[in-house]
Formats: structure tokens, sequence, C-alpha cells
């Protein structure tokens, strides 16, 4: 161990891009930090025609939505329209779905009952993830150039001693 703290004295490349590769450690660390979680409900009627349910500004803003959509209602006929299908339902009753983007909703006839909640989380300091990105390429070389430069030395402080 000795002879590391050794070789970490005599090479200040290899000092450096030591400390680059732990900077860059604190820097994702803190990238990866949340701060809270938010919320958005949103409730009502809906009755015959298309509706978009939600929020563009909340569910555009933050990352990684989770989405619940209570439909409730004692006889309607309707489409939950999404990216990748179209769903009927005749409903009659209480059902829950979890759909992966803002829903649509096409009611042909009667009302539904709607209770629509989006919780999505937050990464304030996501963009610190470049700069460690940065570091941690840049120290990796500054290590290897360090590492390199101690093994030269090394070696040719064996060929001085045969001589």
């Amino acid at each position: 161990m000795g002879d590391v703290i050794k070789a970490f004295r005599r090479s200040k490349v290899l000092s450096i891009g030591f400390l680059m590769i732990v900077l860059a450690l604190i820097l994702s660390a803190v990238a990866s930090f949340t701060v809270e979680n938010k919320s958005y409900v949103q409730s009502g009627k809906l009755g015959p025609g298309k509706h978009v349910i939600g929020s563009d500004n909340f569910e555009g803003k933050y990352l990684y939505p989770n989405r619940t959509l209570v439909l409730s209602s004692n006889n309607t006929t309707l489409i939950l329209v999404s990216s990748d299908k179209n769903i009927s339902y005749n409903l009659t009753g209480r059902i829950v779905l979890h759909p992966k983007e803002r829903p649509t909703i096409v009611v042909y006839n009667g009302s539904v009952g709607y209770t629509y909640r989006v919780r999505a989380v937050n990464y304030p300091y996501s963009d610190l993830s470049i700069p460690a990105l940065i570091l941690a390429l840049i120290g990796s070389v500054f290590l290897w150039v360090g590492y390199a430069k101690i093994i030269r030395e090394v070696r040719e402080g064996k060929k001085n001693e045969k001589d």
C-alpha cells in the first residue's frame, strides 16, 4: 500500500486523474438525486364526445409519469384511445386503467365519471451527469497515462540496476 501512495505522490498526472474520477462519482450521485414526487389529480364527468384528459404542461415537464385512470358508470359505451391500440368498453361499474400516455376517451352514449392521477419524479440536477461523464472519461485517460509513466519509470530503474 505504501508503494501506491508513493506512486501517487510522484506522479501529478495520476493524482489529477484519480481526483477527476472521485469528482465524477460525486457529480453523478448528485445528478441522480430526486427532489420530490410531483402529482396531479383531475376528476369529473364526461358526456358524449371526444375528451382528452390530463394536463400537457404537467406531464411534459417531468420524467417517469405513473398514470392511473379510474372510470365508473352505470351503462356507458366508450373507447379508450392510446398510441398503440384502441380499447372498447361497455362500462357497468368501475374499472382501473394504467395508460402509458395521456388518455383520450370517446364516449358514445351515457356519461362516465373519472378520476385521473399522475405521479412523476423530478430530477432537477440531472444536467450534472454530462460533466460527470466528461470528467470520468478524462480522468480515466489521466490514470492510464500516469500508470504507464510509472511502469516505464520502474522498468528504466530495473535496467539501470542491471548496468
